[in-house]
């Protein structure tokens, strides 16, 4: 629903903005079956730095969006990522082979365990 007179809805902030920060009224569009955030429609008109007050002219789900920059990932965060997720699959791939070759444990519960650990092996 779109209105011809734009309203005030007053967000709070989860943190005070800090310098640099600029805060920017978003709203919710659905896409067909996807939805993104976009600024169309909405527009800050005022606020503090613990709210802000955005002037919209539909009704939607409407958010303060502050990571305008680009985030950038360390290098050391991406290592520990491979490494956690190698030594996870090893892990699981293990459990697997143990499933498979120990006959005498063999029972409906792991049965339904082996075949868990398929699906998050695949």
């Amino acid at each position: 629903v779109t209105f011809n007179v734009a309203f005030n809805v007053t967000l709070q902030h989860r943190t005070a903005l800090r310098a640099g920060e600029e805060p920017r009224c978003m709203s919710w569009q659905t896409v067909g079956t996807k939805g993104r955030w976009t600024p169309s429609g909405c527009t800050r008109v005022g606020g503090d730095t613990l709210h802000s007050i955005c002037a919209c002219t539909h009704f939607s789900t409407f958010a303060i969006l502050m990571a305008i920059h680009p985030i950038t990932e360390s290098f050391a965060l991406t290592v520990v990522t491979y490494v956690g997720m190698s030594v996870s699959l090893v892990c699981l791939f293990l459990t697997i082979i143990t499933f498979l070759l120990c006959r005498s444990l063999w029972s409906v519960s792991i049965t339904l365990h082996l075949q868990l650990s398929i699906c998050l092996f695949a």
